[in-house]
């Protein structure tokens, strides 16, 4: 039951608004501001703690109630526009909604400036080009169903934003509706209109004369009140909310012109401009079909997105295929995919041998092949036989909700220069209404010009003047960009992302997995006091008499050499150790284990030290693998033989690592790395666009110095902590320059946050991807190539886009009050100006 009256929830004790939820309790009646307070209330009254009187807030049910947000904030009723006092690290939710009935830039900034006024309201963004609004509340304060109706208020559509695009179904039916209404009665009105033109030169009947303006208003009321309602109807909520927009110049124009011939028709006159008002309502009208059209195209993108996963799963219970809903999934489950079918989530394959197109996830055409103990990827296709996978992640944690969280937010976000853009917009509206204005009073007033004539001239100021290109020209240009980037396999966080890599001069690159590989390979072992011995990556087998032999170096060895004693002596505990490190170094360490058949030991107390190494505890014994720098933590130092081994292994390029235990060094391992076949060419090609290139490493000054050599970098950075690589960025940034940072670890995070553009490697770990605000799906450092060269074409193409909206207005508002142009040719002015924008936005598709 709802109530017109104006009351405090009886539970929380926030302001209901002007429709409470009423219940009635025997002669009591109750409001309540929502239905999760009134569903508790009901739940505490049925426990007879309402009877008991005591304090409701104070309930556990109260309390959980309001920290899973089914109610609101329960705190006093304060002022509407009061900040809520909530608790320090009250958890804010994000809600993303798709608003129907934008129709410029202003309406983003009308929806965006209500909302921020909202208390509960952390922050939104509303976005233009792809109509989504990103809301983050505190939903203890807000509910998600109030920012619904704030929105509505203003005279908008909202609805949840899902990926799916029935909503431009509609929207596109409701206009082709209205643009066919007004285009057919705007033909007749001309076609009519014709006679009176006839009769300004050659008499025409009385009654002709006299009836013909009625039966052209007749024609075209529809048309203003019906075709044109969704302008109007803009234009009236813009000015409740004390905002001019574009709509109110192009309803002024349509009014003006509309009711000026109703006082002719009534008054016997016979100048009417029916036809200019159903003219200038019909090509706005099928303006905004193509941009809507053009908002569609952007928004696809992301709908493409939402459709790669599939809403059922095929599980394996008890060797039994069912169907069941992909919500059943649970990380282990084992589902089964046919050929042509999508993976329903992230997973590893346990049976099968098959392969994968990702190409709509990492922009990579070929298919990837697929064997027992390869990781699949949520959405993409098998495309060959049955494979058997076992489930790793699900639902939001999956590589694809991931890629979908970053398309989202960019297409939510703006660049500076459209912010900029659309501060000028909201100012030059309300310059245009003063233009038109002063126009139509020097004028009429001044130059005694007929009352017709300076309102047509006014009006003509009103229609030509109308921003939309403008408000269109960056938007539009940026969001087709960012949804090119997601088919490249290129993922944006930002769209301002695409402004700063164009003023980027310097780019510093991670050396392990980013310029090289990081596929390491254990290659030499030499213990303190002995000779440095090559590792096979053959398993060691038992000859006869007890010797051991080593496939690949055809040596026979003693069971008391020095490999030998490496393998069982320290590369039990050593394995044992890096299990528990995601270091590329650590796994080749246990994967030479493996291939070795060496068990690794229990080992306690593991401590990771970034950028150095890893210490902990196998029975009473203190061992440690690492760098130098953890030698000097743990107080160990090396004797001259391995320091000269190290030495010389280094200046090949290779990267050598202490280990020991108790403060002793034992001996030095070596590992060799592959530098990335495209680096070399890749750091040219950015040199060429005069940015210097650098090389970071935790690794050897001497190995890293081979590696920046190798690939013609302009300098490096050697034996780097994590935080120390953020200094580094932050100390180039100091001098004044725009510094890139592209890496794939964990010790990368830092300097990508830092950095005035993070680029991460999709092959990286997840903090490494969420530090950067721009995401390469796959190693392959061609695809910087393709980032720059899509910046690059973005910011010409909003160059243009802005240039020639400025020369339209300028040029098109003083033929507007010269009189060299009528409103049906501005109108028309304006609708080519806009397919301009959109035409030369979408060249950012190829």
């Amino acid at each position: 039951m709802l109530t017109e009256t104006l009351q405090l929830c009886h539970l929380c004790q926030l302001d209901c608004g002007p429709h409470p939820l009423v219940s009635v309790e025997g002669t009591t009646q109750h409001s309540f501001c929502c239905l999760g307070c009134q569903n508790v209330f009901s739940i505490l009254s049925a426990s007879g703690l309402v009877k008991a009187g005591q304090d409701l807030r104070e309930t556990d049910l109260f309390k959980q109630s309001l920290a899973l947000g089914l109610v609101s904030q329960g705190q006093p009723a304060a002022p509407a526009l009061a900040v809520p006092q909530l608790a320090p690290g009250t958890p804010a939710q994000e809600a993303l909604f798709h608003v129907s009935g934008m129709w410029c830039a202003a309406c983003a900034w009308l929806i965006e400036h209500v909302l921020k006024s909202e208390p509960g309201v952390v922050s939104a963004e509303v976005f233009f080009a792809s109509d989504l609004v990103k809301v983050s509340y505190f939903p203890q304060y807000l509910p998600k169903e109030k920012l619904h109706r704030r929105i509505e208020d203003l005279g908008y559509r909202v609805s949840e934003f899902t990926g799916e695009d029935s909503h431009f179904d509609e929207e596109r039916r409701n206009l082709l509706l209205r643009i066919g209404v007004a285009g057919f009665l705007g033909m007749n009105i001309m076609t009519l209109s014709l006679a009176l033109y006839v009769g300004y030169f050659e008499k025409i009947s009385e009654s002709a004369s006299h009836w013909l303006p009625f039966v052209l208003m007749a024609l075209a009321t529809p048309v203003v009140f019906y075709a044109a309602r969704p302008i109007l109807s803009v234009a009236w909520r813009g000015l409740v909310n004390g905002v001019v927009r574009m709509e109110t110049l192009l309803a002024v124009g349509i009014l003006a012109a509309y009711g000026y011939s109703v006082v002719e028709a009534f008054r016997g006159g016979e100048h009417v401009y029916f036809d200019t008002a159903s003219g200038i309502v019909t090509l706005v009208l099928a303006g905004k079909f193509l941009e809507r059209t053009a908002k569609e195209q952007t928004s696809r993108a992301i709908s493409l997105l939402y459709r790669l996963m599939p809403k059922k799963v095929r599980l394996l219970v008890s060797g039994q295929e069912h169907f069941r809903s992909v919500e059943a999934l649970k990380p282990g489950d084992v589902f089964l995919v046919k050929a042509g079918e999508r993976f329903p989530a992230d997973g590893v394959v346990v049976a099968g041998n098959s392969h994968a197109d990702e190409s709509l996830l990492t922009g990579e055409s070929a298919p990837v092949a697929k064997a027992p103990e390869s990781p699949v990827i949520g959405g993409s296709i098998n495309t060959d036989n049955v494979l058997h996978v076992r489930a790793t992640h699900i639902g939001n944690d999956t590589t694809l909700a991931q890629i979908i969280r970053l398309v989202e937010h960019a297409l939510s976000s703006r660049s500076p220069l459209e912010r900029t853009v659309d501060q000028i917009s909201r100012t030059f509206v309300p310059s245009v209404l003063v233009i038109a204005a002063v126009t139509f009073g020097w004028l009429w007033l001044v130059g005694h010009y007929p009352l017709g004539e300076a309102l047509m001239r006014a009006i003509t100021v009103l229609v030509i003047a109308c921003p939309c290109a403008l408000g269109m020209a960056t938007p539009l240009a940026v969001t087709t960009a960012v949804g090119t980037a997601s088919r490249l396999g290129i993922l944006v966080r930002d769209s301002g992302v695409l402004e700063t890599v164009r003023k980027l001069d310097t780019v510093v690159f991670d050396k392990t997995g980013t310029v090289t590989e990081g596929n390491f390979a254990l290659l030499h072992v030499e213990l303190a006091g002995a000779l440095p011995h090559p590792l096979s990556s053959q398993p060691v087998m038992s000859g006869p008499n007890g010797t051991s032999s080593m496939s690949e170096t055809g040596s026979v060895l003693s069971p008391q050499s020095s490999v030998l004693a490496f393998l069982e002596q320290y590369l039990p505990g050593l394995a044992g150790l890096e299990v528990a490190s995601e270091h590329p170094l650590g796994r080749a360490v246990v994967a030479f284990a493996a291939e070795h058949q060496v068990q690794p030991k229990p080992v306690e107390a593991v401590t990771v030290h970034k950028g150095c190494g890893i210490t902990g505890l196998v029975g009473s014994q203190e061992i440690f693998i690492g760098n130098r720098t953890l030698l000097a933590i743990v107080g160990a130092a090396p004797d001259t033989n391995l320091e000269a081994t190290v030495n010389g292994w280094e200046q090949a390029g290779q990267t050598a690592v202490f280990f020991g235990q108790n403060q002793q060094v034992a001996g030095v391992l070596a590992f060799g790395d592959r530098l990335k076949p495209e680096a070399a060419a890749v750091i040219r090609d950015l040199q060429k666009q005069h940015i210097k290139v650098f090389v970071v490493s935790g690794d050897a000054a001497a190995t890293t110095g081979w590696v920046a050599k190798q690939v013609g970098a302009d300098g490096f950075h050697a034996e780097a902590l994590p935080q120390q690589k953020a200094d580094i960025i932050k100390k180039m940034q100091a001098d004044g320059l725009k510094v890139g940072m592209i890496g794939d670890g964990i010790n990368d995070a830092p300097a990508l946050a830092q950095a005035d553009l993070g680029i991460a490697l999709g092959t990286g770990t997840d903090i490494a991807m969420q530090a950067a605000a721009l995401v390469l799906m796959k190693a392959a450092l061609s695809k910087i190539h393709e980032v720059f060269a899509l910046a690059r074409k973005t910011g010409s193409i909003v160059r243009q886009n802005l240039f020639w909206a400025f020369l339209y207005n300028t040029l098109a508002i003083s033929l507007a009050v010269t009189g060299v142009l009528n409103p049906i040719f501005a109108a028309l002015a304006m609708f080519v100006s806009s397919i301009s924008v959109i035409v030369n936005s979408a060249r950012l598709r190829n």
